[in-house]
């Protein structure tokens, strides 16, 4: 999206949707995880800033337990990503990039304390696939921006040691509002309230797409300090357990309905090929729609048949089974030796079979909640279908995919 400063860099952090958490409980989960490794944080603080234009905060670490690689410090400590997710409502994403000579790019996702998918790379020739390049992408942000702090937007400083404050008035700060009269009571109930599911990724949002919700639709940059009197938006601003339960409870329905959706169009759009084993069914969803996908994986037909299969299907498939195949875009998002998939261990890992008399690389992988399977790669296509690599895999659909 913006081409890297030839001065060699090196930064990193937390980014994650602007929503409702508490700041001072960031800090402190980041702070015990690293007095738990015996790390100085006397002098570290915990900088917060929020986007100009977007609902995205991202979430920096100064002081001497950096070091004078902050990229390395962040690569080498991604259970800060794991700690932070358990704080913060949806997933959050932790970075690292360092230029010239020795750069490195990489991600990992985190979500309610577990890695959801990672990417790493200190090597690419084409310059086309660093990870955080064509994550910021996604984001519709760019790496200065991560660099320089968001710069613009509004922020906010924690010290790790002693991380206190107003959780409302500091959320209200990184929102862009003037800080309500309310204390700390209107978020009592937040640590009570249930996570919100994984964000729907439907439309092609990739990993990111639980990160296009704002907090408030009404939520101003740094730019647009208000010019009335202060006591007339002192209490608008604040926002009670009993609103953000509804907020919440009305952002499940949506993401409920959206599921809903995204099943009955991806059932209207089926392709689908019978062999010996049963069938395999090409569905036009991303990986990650495991709520979609896995309506498609039935180890042995019984009575019924997923959405969108003829009926006239189901005396032929009784006893049989039923498969998926469908694109990946990034290695991370499957698992070989219960690690997030690199280009590096593909390429040393896959090996090269014919798939109707077309050369692939074909590797063994698990999808998370879904399964084991196989990662299937053309030039710079993939393609991941739900059968091992010994077990009949259907050619023309599947080349259909990795060509197409």
């Amino acid at each position: 999206m913006d081409t890297l400063s030839t001065a060699p860099t090196s930064h990193g952090g937390l980014i994650f949707p602007l929503d409702m958490f508490r700041p001072t409980v960031l800090a402190a989960v980041i702070a015990e995880l690293l007095l738990g490794k015996v790390r100085n944080i006397l002098d570290a603080t915990l900088e917060i800033s929020r986007h100009p234009t977007l609902p995205l905060a991202l979430a920096r670490i100064h002081g001497n337990v950096v070091g004078e690689d902050p990229a390395e410090f962040w690569r080498t400590n991604p259970d800060i990503a794991l700690a932070a997710s358990q704080a913060v409502p949806r997933q959050c994403f932790a970075y690292y990039v360092r230029t010239g000579p020795n750069r490195r790019e990489g991600f990992l996702v985190a979500q309610r304390g577990q890695a959801l998918a990672a990417d790493d790379s200190d090597r690419d020739a084409s310059g086309q696939h660093w990870p955080v390049t064509r994550l910021v992408d996604q984001l519709r942000i760019s790496v200065s921006d991560l660099a320089n702090g968001f710069p613009g937007g509004p922020r906010i400083e924690l010290s790790l040691m002693e991380p206190t404050g107003n959780d409302q008035n500091l959320l209200m700060t990184l929102v862009g509002q003037p800080p309500g009269e309310a204390g700390d009571e209107d978020l009592d109930d937040m640590g009570e309230e249930p996570p919100p599911p994984p964000p729907s990724r439907g439309g092609g949002g990739g990993l990111t797409q639980g990160f296009s919700a704002p907090p408030s639709p009404s939520s101003a940059g740094p730019t647009s300090a208000p010019s009335q009197p202060a006591k007339a938006p002192a209490k608008a601003p604040q926002i009670s357990a009993a609103d953000d339960a509804k907020r919440r409870a009305t952002e499940r329905a949506a993401e409920l309905q959206e599921l809903q959706t995204r099943s009955e169009n991806a059932a209207k759009s089926l392709r689908f090929v019978e062999d010996e084993r049963g069938l395999v069914v090409l569905v036009p969803v991303e990986l990650s729609e495991t709520s979609v996908l896995s309506n498609y994986t039935v180890p042995v037909v019984e009575s019924s048949l997923p959405d969108g299969l003829p009926a006239a299907l189901l005396k032929t498939l009784t006893g049989r089974s039923i498969d998926f195949a469908v694109k990946v875009e990034f290695f991370s998002e499957v698992f070989v030796d219960a690690q997030p998939l690199n280009r590096p261990k593909f390429e040393e890992r896959a090996k090269e079979i014919d798939l109707g008399g077309t050369k692939v690389k074909a590797l063994e992988v698990l999808a998370p909640r879904l399964g084991i399977g196989t990662l299937l790669r053309l030039g710079s296509t993939n393609v991941f279908v739900s059968r091992r690599p010994d077990a009949p895999l259907p050619a023309e659909l599947l080349l259909s995919l990795l060509k197409g």
